[in-house]
């Protein structure tokens, strides 16, 4: 099959009709979705496996609030429309945590964000732009396969995140998910209990100084955390709940982060436990890839 390719003047790849391309569809920052409350076992001689045994299954809109008590997460996110298969690179921190599709409307979702967090998303190249001049290329099919009026995405890099220490404290639990990373608190319990307790396990990975990256994570892994202290007042118990992973881009680099789980389920452990936090269950056959972009020459906000 015959191909065309376009390079820039630095010689890099601007499109070649024989590979899939990607085009911006738009761009922002997050804004607040909706809540997510975590679950509780009623008791703990119930049936884990019996839904009707945990509380509460809450979902409120971000024009309400979360229950009293519900410890709920905050979740993040935007919407587009009319999309085919769409991914979603970010710049600071967020954890995909799901998706949901209502008619024409796709909307992702993020624990662990803030409306400081910026994203790109991007979708196969449509015919839906106006402008000229313009060059568009479509498959025998008669599908589009490049449209020059839509910002194009060029993937820069691929990482991996490091393990996590080789190191156990004396229950057999890490004291962070990566080697040589940190952790850090997001947020406390809320003073209703409204919202949950929130603990980061962060690695940063350097790449050039002062550039602006952003980053997506195709899959992602999941943990177990115990923190001592998930209170302000430092009175809580300690805690235990899940984490997921998630990957961000930054000015200088990207990140790689375990957050607090949304709508995770949440108990209180006794026994003494590593301060500030302890994880286990952390897989470690296998690694998820990040790939990254620079965010210089797209347009932002866009759509």
């Amino acid at each position: 099959m015959a191909t065309l390719q376009a390079f820039k003047d630095d010689e890099t790849i601007l499109f070649d009709t024989s590979l899939i391309c990607y085009g911006l569809v738009k761009s922002g920052n997050m804004a607040l979705q909706q809540y997510w409350s975590r679950r509780f076992k009623r008791s703990a001689q119930l049936d884990p496996n019996d839904g009707a045994n945990w509380w509460p299954v809450v979902v409120a809109p971000a024009t309400g609030a979360p229950e009293k008590g519900s410890r709920s997460d905050q979740i993040w996110g935007f919407t587009i429309y009319n999309a085919l298969s769409p991914i979603c690179f970010i710049t600071g921190p967020g954890t995909h945590v799901g998706s949901s599709v209502s008619g024409n409307a796709f909307t992702f979702f993020y624990a662990n964000s803030s409306a400081a967090t910026k994203f790109y998303c991007f979708d196969l190249m449509g015919d839906n732009l106006l402008g000229s001049p313009f060059l568009k290329t479509y498959d025998t099919t008669g599908r589009i396969t490049f449209n020059s009026l839509q910002p194009p995405l060029n993937v820069i890099g691929a990482y991996s995140p490091p393990a996590p220490p080789a190191v156990n404290d004396e229950r057999g639990r890490k004291l962070m998910t990566y080697n040589g990373g940190r952790v850090q608190k997001r947020q406390y319990v809320s003073a209703d209990g409204g919202l949950g307790s929130q603990m980061d396990s962060i690695i940063d990975i350097a790449l050039s100084a002062g550039v602006e990256y952003a980053a997506f994570l195709p899959w992602s892994r999941s943990a177990n955390l115990i923190e001592t202290n998930p209170t302000s007042s430092s009175t809580g118990p300690a805690t235990q709940y899940g984490a997921s992973e998630g990957a961000h881009g930054r000015v200088g680099g990207i990140s790689f982060m375990f957050g607090a789980a949304a709508g995770t389920n949440e108990a209180y452990p006794g026994g003494m436990n590593s301060a500030p936090v302890s994880y286990a269950n952390i897989p470690t056959d296998r690694f998820p890839t990040a790939l990254v972009i620079a965010t210089a020459n797209l347009p932002f906000p866009y759509n």
